[in-house]
């Protein structure tokens, strides 16, 4: 009876975090290997990190160019309609000097 008093109330105060160090660091520090942590292979998360680099990259470049095309269609429209470079010109001209 008193060993089970005393199981149950350790148990409770390693929940709350007062005791029982050795079995949360197991439990929340897991493995400081990321590949492990992602269950992989040191190779195959190393392999894994160049595609997500290279991706990353793709979507940056397309995104510049769109960017580009943007602000070139913006320049054309300008040119062709004559258009101010300030929007703000058409609620108060004072804010474009």
């Amino acid at each position: 009876m008193a060993f089970l008093m005393k199981s149950m109330i350790s148990n409770q105060v390693k929940n709350l975090g007062f005791g029982g160090g050795s079995e949360e660091n197991k439990e929340e520090g897991g493995t400081s290997d990321p590949a492990a942590a992602h269950g992989m292979t040191r190779e195959e998360y190393e392999e894994y990190q160049k595609q997500m680099i290279e991706e990353k990259m793709e979507r940056d470049a397309a995104f510049t160019q769109k960017k580009a095309e943007r602000a070139c269609l913006r320049v054309h429209l300008r040119e062709k309609y004559r258009l101010p470079k300030c929007r703000r010109i058409f609620v108060s001209p004072q804010c474009c000097r």
